[in-house]
């Protein structure tokens, strides 16, 4: 009989335990609860906003002065026939330097040299200018300079020795052709319009041909 008395004992004891952890159990899921942990409230102030960073507007580049300058040369050959000297003819060169203000308008410095004969008698002239120049379209351009000058001609004396300074203003048009970015040919046409020389040699159109050389 003691052993059927420790087999329902045991019994007694194993089915409390058991009542135990689940009472334990059910008390721990009701405080805890059934429903998942909520997700955390984000309020304005954790809200990220993202920046929006815009591109800034490329600025225009500057030109350097080696941009704006260019070099050049013109020669000039006249002929002319004049009923008391006879014939007339004249070659000369000027080297120039110009500064572009702006895309199509420049201005600049020049030195000139002149070589010509008349009625057998030879002269050598030499002399600075000014000038100024417009690209109207497609090369063509307006021209326009005043140069001073000293000359050995004396239209009162065609042999004299003594040598005068007279200005000269010219206008014109010309026209320039671009064999490359930097280098070109220019074809002028320039009258003079005013001259304190009163003598007809310096009254003559003046046909020109040169170069023009960007120095970058």
């Amino acid at each position: 009989m003691n052993w059927v008395f420790l087999t329902l004992f045991s019994l007694f004891v194993g089915l409390s335990t058991i009542s135990k952890a689940q009472t334990i159990d059910t008390t721990q899921v009701n405080e805890l609860g059934n429903t998942p942990p909520a997700m955390p409230v984000v309020t304005p102030a954790d809200t990220i906003i993202p920046t929006i960073v815009r591109p800034k507007a490329a600025e225009p580049q500057k030109r350097s002065i080696l941009e704006k300058l260019f070099v050049g040369g013109s020669g000039d050959l006249g002929f002319q026939s004049n009923p008391y000297y006879g014939s007339y003819f004249s070659i000369g060169a000027s080297p120039i330097l110009g500064y572009r203000l702006t895309k199509n308008f420049a201005v600049g410095p020049g030195i000139l040299y002149q070589y010509y004969s008349i009625g057998g008698y030879k002269f050598h002239d030499y002399g600075g200018k000014i000038f100024a120049q417009y690209l109207i379209y497609k090369g063509i351009m307006a021209h326009a300079e005043h140069e001073i000058r000293n000359t050995q001609y004396d239209s009162g004396s065609i042999s004299s020795n003594d040598r005068y300074t007279f200005r000269t203003s010219l206008m014109g048009g010309g026209y320039r052709q671009m064999a490359s970015n930097r280098f070109g040919f220019d074809l002028y046409l320039l009258f003079p319009i005013v001259t304190s020389a009163d003598n007809a040699v310096n009254s003559s159109p003046v046909f020109r041909g040169g170069v023009i050389y960007n120095l970058k």
